[in-house]
């Protein structure tokens, strides 16, 4: 259950640039000097999804009863603004989390998230592509894992910096160092793929390259907050849970992947379809362990609950529980449709 934390005492590390398309910040627990991450709900001049950083909560709190490997969200308030924390993956100086984007652009070159007329290239294939080319081939199963369950909330928003893999640090800079106190860096990065000239220099590039192929381990999953009909107003959302075509066109037939298959944009519940081609096994286990864990008590328990920890004097920014309502019916229909995919 999420528990709730006032930071509103909490220092800012304001040398951190963040990403995403919230208002983000990193502050830092005094308690123990943890870097966190508090996250707040979208809010654009056309755009008010009031209820997004619930959506966070409420990803991660279900994932986590089906089995799924998520970054924890709490309820966060500071200075006058509701929203989520969630403690950072990485260790200053100990380790980091290269993002996806890492990867991608360090095996396609032309590949510009930056350009709109790029988001096509951001494909399963490619995203395959450059874990194989860095020998990472095994986290593979842990992309599917994400497919499915961003099928599950219907996240929209998985680009290639809400993933990552996180790596030692130090362990790179040691390696560094051993080699060129030996005069090995040469062979070094030749057994690695890495060009280098007669007398190479340590550059940053390399380190980056180093770090790239490095073992790790697969980030646990985050920034699933893109879900769970948080673009949908109230009284929509009023009438949805009353209509069962209204209901089940939205949360069958609405939603498309960010990730693409072979530059196309589709739903997920068509890329699993196609990635099953592909890996049928690995498919297979992850929808058969959601389908074993699959209890929509639980799951109306949590969603019920997720905002209990709040304070009396912040109720007002409670979850209205006909919202809550439609997440679960959300949840179910989706869940529904995922399992008979998959005879």
């Amino acid at each position: 259950m999420a528990e709730f934390f006032d930071i509103s005492t909490w220092n800012e590390r304001t040398w951190f640039q963040t990403g995403g398309t919230r208002d983000k910040m990193i502050v830092e627990n005094p308690a123990d000097h943890s870097a966190y991450y508090f996250k707040t709900s979208l809010k654009r001049e056309k755009k008010d999804y009031k209820h997004e950083f619930w959506s966070e909560i409420i990803a991660s709190e279900i994932g986590k009863l089906l089995g799924f490997d998520m970054l924890t969200y709490d309820i966060a308030y500071n200075n006058g603004q509701i929203g989520c924390l969630s403690k950072s993956m990485v260790t200053m100086g100990k380790d980091t989390l290269n993002e996806g984007i890492k990867y991608l652009t360090g095996y396609d070159t032309t590949y510009d998230p930056e350009n709109r007329e790029s988001k096509k290239q951001y494909t399963f294939q490619l995203i395959c592509d450059a874990l194989k080319f860095y020998r990472l081939e095994h986290y593979i199963e842990k992309i599917i894992e994400i497919i499915i369950l961003d099928s599950l909330i219907g996240n929209s928003d998985r680009h290639q910096e809400n993933w990552g893999i996180i790596t030692e640090y130090n362990e790179v800079i040691k390696i560094l160092e051993q080699a060129a106190s030996k005069g090995k860096i040469k062979t070094l990065f030749s057994i690695m793929g890495i060009a280098s000239k007669t007398k190479p220099e340590i550059t940053s590039q390399m380190i980056k390259e180093i770090s790239l192929k490095m073992p790790g381990r697969f980030s646990q999953i985050y920034d699933s907050g893109s879900c769970l009909g948080r673009e949908i107003d109230d009284a929509k959302m009023k009438k949805m849970i009353i209509d069962e075509l209204m209901m089940n066109a939205y949360a069958i037939n609405r939603g498309l992947s960010e990730i693409h298959w072979e530059g196309k944009k589709i739903s997920h519940f068509e890329l699993i379809k196609k990635v099953n081609n592909l890996y049928p096994e690995v498919v297979k286990r992850i929808i058969g362990k959601v389908k074993q864990r699959f209890n929509e008590g639980k799951i109306k328990t949590c969603i019920d609950n997720v905002d209990s920890g709040l304070p009396n004097a912040l109720e007002q920014h409670k979850l209205p529980q006909e919202r809550k309502d439609f997440i679960l019916k959300l949840i179910v229909l989706r869940a529904q449709k995922l399992i008979t995919l998959i005879g």
